[in-house]
């Protein structure tokens, strides 16, 4: 007689075959979510990042020649906007004696209006760097830069230079330097530090070189032609640019929120450290922009006083670099710490060199902690959110930093006037970039849920 029952063996074995496929997706869920979950007091974010950002396709080569001729390329993109502005000395000093109507202070909008708008497109051109419009603003902002550098010569009246020199150049480098810095995570993973440390050196190089070089011209072919040789110098930077930077051919496509300001909002991370550079950029370029005036102030002639600029810049370019090897292995954001409290100290201190060389040596220390800052700026953002949103939350942050670019600066100028001195300029320089110090530790803090941990 035939049973009509199943056989026990073969229901267990029916059983075993379909639970067996269940458990297996949950190991590999379980396994997946290891990679971001970690204990609250020894969090690796940069490792955090890496696990949300994409898949095994998707990372990044950290080396070889394409992506160094990338880094090389951002580095001129660099030259030709933030090495531009930093030689921006040489224009306030001419400006101010031939122009008519210029004063000290209204010629110094003129250069903090460049430094703002660096950063103030930073939210449209990220958008369009994250849904693959790169090459658009990079071609866009290169184009308007130079063809405005060569209209500075035909400028001869001070609302002319504003609008050319202050709102479109600014505005121009806005679509070139910003998007540059979001390509690096694409090339760069466990060398990003040093990656971006050398693209900052560009930078650093322009503010040393142009300087000089603007110095010579002016006194050799005079203003016209010394704008328009500068003109076809950025021309050649900005055609190189835009030649080798380049996003990976390999591109994960990820769906962009419906409201991606929302998410980077609600990051409380980023807009803590939002806040930190915004009010580090109040006090951090007012040495800067008054070591030349203050060396004048202790009886160094003009021919020699704009040297503290030129010292500050090239040791600069040291710590872009060196802060960036040592982010790598310390982690970004604790490098820029450290950093931007020495930066702090030696703007406290600069006041009270009395002397041309106790000066340079202030100079060359606070250039040294504060090339960290540029450097590794970017680079800390880099692991606050996932690469397919870098864009936005770098063009983000630079937006709102732009208020503290725009009127550091002159917020120093006329606290000279009223003080009389540099004793308080130098207090407002060191305590903003103090508390900036300070917000930087509190972002550190909620990242890393805990005091430990590389960031």
């Amino acid at each position: 007689m035939t049973s009509t029952f199943p056989d026990v063996n073969e229901t267990r074995s029916t059983t075993l075959t379909e639970v067996e496929p269940s458990l297996a997706t949950r190991e590999r869920d379980n396994d997946t979510k290891s990679e971001v979950e970690e204990k609250p007091g020894d969090i690796d974010v940069e490792k955090t990042a890496k696990a949300v950002s994409g898949s095994q396709s998707d990372v990044p080569p950290d080396g070889g020649f394409a992506a160094w001729l990338v880094i090389f390329g951002c580095a001129c993109g660099g030259f030709a906007t933030f090495g531009f502005a930093n030689a921006f000395g040489v224009f306030q000093a001419y400006y101010q004696d031939r122009i008519p109507g210029a004063t000290q202070s209204t010629v110094a909008w003129i250069g903090s209006l460049q430094y703002c708008l660096i950063f103030l497109p930073g939210l449209p051109s990220g958008h369009m760097t994250d849904k693959g419009w790169l090459k658009l603003p990079l071609l866009t902002g290169s184009l308007v830069l130079v063809a405005a550098t060569f209209l500075i010569a035909e400028c001869k009246e001070l609302w002319q230079l504003i609008l050319c020199q202050g709102f479109a150049i600014g505005g121009a480098a806005g679509f070139v330097f910003p998007p540059s810095l979001t390509v690096v995570p694409q090339w760069f993973d466990k060398r990003r530090g040093q990656a971006y440390g050398l693209l900052a050196i560009g930078s650093a190089v322009g503010g040393t070189t142009l300087p000089i070089i603007l110095r010579k011209l002016l006194d050799s072919v005079g203003f016209e032609w010394t704008v328009r040789i500068l003109g076809f110098i950025l021309l050649g930077l900005l055609a190189i640019f835009n030649v080798l930077v380049q996003p990976r051919k390999i591109y994960q496509k990820h769906e962009v929120p419906k409201t991606p300001l929302g998410t980077l909002f609600k990051n409380k991370p980023l807009m803590i450290y939002t806040a930190a550079i915004t009010i580090v950029w109040l006090g951090m370029y007012t040495p800067l922009g008054f070591f030349d005036v203050s060396a004048q102030r202790i009886g160094v002639p003009p021919s020699r006083s704009f040297y503290t600029i030129v010292a500050a810049n090239a040791s600069s370019g040291v710590g872009r670099f060196s802060s960036g090897f040592w982010a790598d292995y310390l982690g970004s954001m604790n490098v820029l710490i450290l950093f931007s409290s020495i930066a702090a100290v030696m703007a406290i201190c600069w006041p009270y060199a009395h002397s041309f060389p106790s000066l340079l040596v202030v100079a060359i220390l606070y250039g040294f902690a504060s090339g960290a800052f540029i450097s590794l700026l970017p680079s800390a953002i880099s692991f606050m959110v996932p690469r397919h949103q870098l864009g936005r939350a770098i063009g983000l942050s630079g937006t709102i930093m732009a208020v503290g670019a725009l009127v550091g600066n002159p917020i120093a100028g006329q606290i000279l006037i009223v003080s009389g001195g540099f004793d308080a300029v130098g207090a407002w320089s060191g305590g903003t970039i103090f508390i900036s110090v300070i917000l930087m530790m509190v972002s550190r803090r909620l990242a890393l849920g805990g005091w430990k941990g590389k960031y």
